[in-house]
């Protein structure tokens, strides 16, 4: 077992809780059962595995399968690995899974997500389970939004980032005249729009684009887009956060589409 926080294992899982080390080694961390379960599940092998002794019996099984390293770690190490408040028995190590932009957009799909600026990471987590849920083939995030690899948003994706195809760093102009020139509808939530979301057409190849929590979306994407739309609330209400609204419009394409 590993009890040595010294380790040079254990060093380099813990270099990837800062996003510029992730970045050149495109390696980062997936912690818990569920999330390091996804991954195998979907073919992205990772490439070690730490578990301390409350982790399931079947995580090492997966792994002894797969040929992958597993280190038996102290709690105390686990707690030094992991960012979390409450410490997993298990974290990964796994290769990243991001597609280049321009395969992505050539991929088959018909519903597309856009996020423009998206901060909280929360929100990214959240907005990729529901794609995955929905059905969208692919979700671009564009430059400025938070990174696809920060722990809480692989924690709040509940693994669901290896079941939808993402790209990062994609420049908005480019990716809405690309699904503009697939014949996508390009679709922005915007709170103030008339038309409401139910009232739009999603029924044929259609991309939502979600902005920004505070700012919301620039007048160069509101320009790119073919239609905006809102979500009719109460007027004492708040405004919805971006993983909401987006839950609100997938599933409104998915209904429109059953209905068909």
């Amino acid at each position: 077992m590993i009890s040595s926080t010294h380790n040079p294992l254990v060093q380099r899982a813990r270099k990837l809780r800062k996003r510029g080390l992730r970045a050149r080694t495109r390696e980062f961390l997936v912690e818990g059962a569920h999330g390091i379960t996804e991954a195998f599940s979907a073919g992205q092998t990772p490439e070690l595995l730490f578990l301390t002794e409350s982790a399931p019996v079947e995580l090492a099984d997966l792994a002894r399968a797969s040929r992958v390293p597993v280190h038996a770690v102290s709690e105390p190490v686990m707690k030094l690995i992991s960012d979390a408040e409450n410490p997993p028995g298990a974290v990964a190590v796994v290769p990243f899974v991001d597609v280049e932009p321009g395969r992505l957009l050539a991929c088959p799909t018909d519903l597309a997500v856009v996020l423009a600026g998206v901060q909280d990471p929360g929100n990214l987590g959240t907005t990729l389970r529901t794609a995955r849920a929905a059905g969208a083939g692919a979700v671009f995030l564009t430059e400025g939004t938070v990174d696809l690899y920060n722990a809480k948003v692989v924690r709040a994706s509940a693994g669901a980032l290896f079941r939808v195809s993402v790209a990062r760093e994609v420049a908005v102009p480019w990716v809405l005249a690309g699904l503009g020139s697939r014949g996508f509808r390009r679709i922005a939530a915007v709170p103030t729009a008339p038309t409401a979301y139910d009232e739009v057409d999603m029924s044929g190849p259609c991309a939502l684009v979600f902005g920004n929590e505070a700012r919301g979306l620039g007048d160069d994407v509101l320009a790119a887009v073919d239609e905006r739309a809102s979500i009719p609330m109460d007027e004492r209400a708040e405004s919805l956060n971006v993983g909401i609204s987006a839950a609100v419009f997938l599933f409104e394409v998915s209904r429109q589409r059953r209905a068909r």
